[in-house]
């Protein structure tokens, strides 16, 4: 009895890790509305990487310089952003995803919210970094490739 609950066991871990497998690798879904790309495949790029932050004065946090240095500092994006071009649900929006921006130009611009000068990026357009990250604490739907029309906002 103990042989036949162990195969049983095996089997099932077996079809969890193909399922897994499988849904990460090879899934996807029918209504993919941005694919993430890898910090990897940029190259001859002129990039930062941001997080969003909802701060007096600021909405993102940059967290790689387009020098490719790892910073801590509050900025502001002039240009294409996610939340202007999606209607993204909470739970995406908490989900700490890092997003790609394209830089056109940087530059210190006076801000009367914090009166004192501050970083603005002027960027063509944007990416998600993968793993892009959902509500889910476990995600087993293979959507780490992708943002889906389930992130969307739904009225």
């Amino acid at each position: 009895m103990r042989r036949f609950a162990l195969w049983v066991i095996i089997a099932l871990a077996v079809i969890l890790f193909a399922t897994s497998f499988y849904m990460k690798n090879y899934y996807q879904p029918n209504l993919v509305l941005k694919t993430a790309v890898k910090e990897t495949e940029l190259t001859n790029t002129n990039y930062i990487l941001c997080k969003r932050a909802r701060t007096t004065g600021f909405d993102w946090l940059l967290i790689k310089n387009e020098n490719g240095e790892k910073t801590d500092e509050l900025c502001n994006i002039n240009g294409p952003s996610p939340f202007d071009d999606y209607k993204l649900d909470y739970e995406f929006v908490m989900a700490d995803n890092t997003f790609v921006f394209y830089v056109k130009e940087k530059q210190m611009k006076y801000s009367e919210a914090v009166s004192q000068d501050a970083i603005e990026f002027t960027v063509t357009g944007w990416d998600v970094l993968y793993p892009v990250k959902h509500s889910d604490m476990f995600d087993f739907s293979g959507e780490r490739k992708y943002i889906t029309e389930n992130d969307l906002w739904k009225e």
